[in-house]
């Protein structure tokens, strides 16, 4: 199928933007990459007359890090970029690993983590990670910024808290306190870049041989990327054992809320939350490094 017909924006500074969508409304639609966009567009699942593209926006590039302010991702960069850094490697590997198994090199090379995000998806890989790790979206509008958790920038399926008139400027993921422990796991039953069936993001800071903090969030198991608060309740506090690690998993097994669908039955995925739980605390316990 040909792309429909539209009229293409490509502005250069944020209130531009503003402008643009002040002007056009629910007909325009904003791009980043187009990776999900313009094949929405082509297939006839998506509609608009106006794509305001967001590449050449200036305030929307830009990744860096440092000891203060921690990782700070424009909304313009690319998944490759964020994937190859060295410094989100050495951080916050758990993204790192996620990227690597979003989509192919093709698209990684075109999407944004930004705009994986803004669809809103309960499988977007890079939004537990983020979420565990603690990040800040900041949204931009006419009458200036905003910030908020990202685990409540997600509303619903498709569903985020930009406003109509607003922007994800960029991503504010805090740096991780010293000897915090992170990993990523998927599950996919056609390949490892396949849309997950299940995703999942754990961090711990440990002490000793015991937990003293912990972060999971979960994928494809509910409307949202879900934090499984039951199981971090089971684990703060407590010293590190096998016993442990099942009473976790049950926890977190039992209270997503997965629907099924035409990659996993609702009970399955339930299954594979108990099993991946289990063996990302296995992991973050006995490796050397974060």
């Amino acid at each position: 199928m040909r792309l429909p017909a539209f009229e293409y924006h490509a502005p250069t500074r944020l209130e531009e933007v503003f402008t643009l969508l002040a002007e056009h409304g629910p007909a325009a639609k904003l791009m980043a990459g187009g990776t999900d966009l313009l094949p929405g567009l082509k297939s006839g699942k998506r509609h608009c007359e106006h794509v305001i593209a967001l590449k050449q926006v200036e305030e929307l590039e830009g990744l860096t890090f440092d000891e203060t302010n921690g990782l700070v991702i424009g909304a313009r960069t690319l998944l490759c970029d964020v994937g190859g850094s060295e410094a989100v490697a050495e951080h916050y590997p758990a993204l790192a690993k996620a990227i690597t198994t979003l989509a192919t090199v093709q698209v990684r090379n075109k999407a944004t983590v930004a705009g994986n995000l803004c669809n809103a998806s309960p499988c977007a890989d890079t939004a537990t990670p983020l979420c565990a790790y603690g990040a800040r979206a900041v949204l931009h509008g006419p009458d200036g910024a905003r910030e908020l958790p990202l685990e409540e920038f997600f509303i619903g399926p498709g569903q985020t808290a930009i406003g109509d008139r607003e922007v994800l400027e960029r991503l504010v993921v805090p740096r991780p306190a010293k000897g915090l422990r992170s990993t990523f796991f998927k599950f996919s039953s056609r390949s490892r870049v396949d849309i997950a069936a299940v995703n999942m993001s754990l961090t711990l800071l440990l002490k000793g041989e015991g937990i003293a903090a912990a972060s999971l969030f979960l994928g494809t198991v509910a409307p949202t990327p879900m934090r499984a608060t039951r199981a971090e309740k089971v684990l703060v506090g407590e010293t590190i054992s096998p016993e442990l690690f099942e009473r976790a998993a049950c926890a977190a097994r039992d209270e997503c809320k997965p629907i099924t669908d035409f990659r996993a039955t609702a009970e399955y995925k339930r299954r594979i939350v108990h099993v991946m739980t289990r063996r990302a605390l296995e992991t973050v316990t006995t490796e050397t490094t974060a």
